[in-house]
């Protein structure tokens, strides 16, 4: 049973008369007639009903249409899948993702990087706190995005650019505590962090609260969730809670005594090697572009 009479069958039952079939195929007539004899003849029974004018499917006919027309479109997959490969296209792609740095122009290279290279299994992660950094520099992702400092340019060999920034802000449930209060005051309410990473320079000590009531997770998108039942207050990327916070559903937390807003750049990086494939420098090229609107929004903001 070759593939070309498999092809030939369901062009033949898909086309409204042998003719068209014959053209799609870029075949004559009997050419397309010998395949689907040679097709019969491999199975041991009949496709269609010889005995009518035109070509009707028999039971068995119907059944076996159903089950080509996928094998052929797994084929045309498989074909795509060797055809990227051999152009140099990496089989999947690792990509460590902080969601409190999530933003619409980085999902959209995300999205179209996904398109354009449907053959790459892209996989996407995120976890504690500098779980992005974390899993470049251990050569498990192949592409970090997430809240940059100058020190971490110490833990490994690594190529990184800003793309934008995230401010951070303390955030509880709406009515759940004062919307202002002193750094004291906070002691009276649980907090709820990240947990730290294994870096030797994160600690407990980056974390904002005054209070031993704390529950720790690995997730941002977990801890809005809690915010959101009202189990404590959080620093947190504001612009993660940007919709609840103009809802009201989410309040900001002001401390009068001491500083309750902070900023970080959100970078791109990864390992810094020789050779990247056509998935790592689209992405790379498409960041880049991210980088240079970016730096044109910061130097306009500098010289106002």
């Amino acid at each position: 049973m070759k593939i070309s009479d498999l092809a030939a069958f369901c062009t033949v039952v898909e086309a409204p008369s042998l003719t068209e079939a014959a053209n799609k195929l870029h075949k004559t007539q009997p050419a397309v007639s010998q395949s689907i004899k040679r097709l019969e003849q491999s199975l041991g029974f009949a496709l269609f009903e010889r005995e009518k004018y035109r070509n009707v499917l028999t039971e068995q006919g119907r059944r076996f249409y159903f089950e080509a027309e996928k094998l052929l479109n797994h084929h045309r997959d498989l074909s795509l899948l060797a055809t990227e490969f051999a152009a140099g296209n990496e089989p999947s792609f690792n990509i460590c993702y902080e969601p409190i740095v999530y933003q619409n122009q980085i999902d959209q290279v995300l999205g179209n990087a996904f398109i354009k290279f449907p053959a790459t299994e892209m996989n996407i992660s995120s976890g504690k706190r500098f779980f992005a950094l974390e899993q470049v520099t251990q050569g498990i992702a192949n592409l970090g995005i997430g809240p940059w400092f100058d020190l971490f340019h110490s833990t490994g060999d690594l190529e990184s650019m800003p793309i934008g920034h995230v401010k951070l802000g303390l955030v509880s449930l709406t009515g759940y505590m004062p919307p202002e209060l002193s750094f004291s005051e906070l002691a009276q309410y649980p907090s709820l962090a990240m947990k730290e990473s294994k870096f030797k320079f994160d600690s407990e000590r980056l974390a904002y609260r005054n209070s031993n009531n704390v529950m720790k997770l690995d997730d941002a998108l977990a801890i809005k969730r809690y915010l959101l039942q009202g189990m404590g207050y959080a620093l947190i990327g504001l612009d993660l809670c940007r919709e609840e916070l103009e809802s009201g559903v989410l309040q900001q937390v002001r401390v009068f005594d001491r500083k309750d807003e902070f900023e970080a750049e959100i970078h791109a990086y990864r390992l810094h090697i020789s050779h990247h494939g056509p998935v790592a420098r689209y992405f790379w090229d498409k960041l880049k572009e991210l980088n240079i609107q970016y730096e044109k929004q910061q130097s306009s903001t500098r010289t106002r």
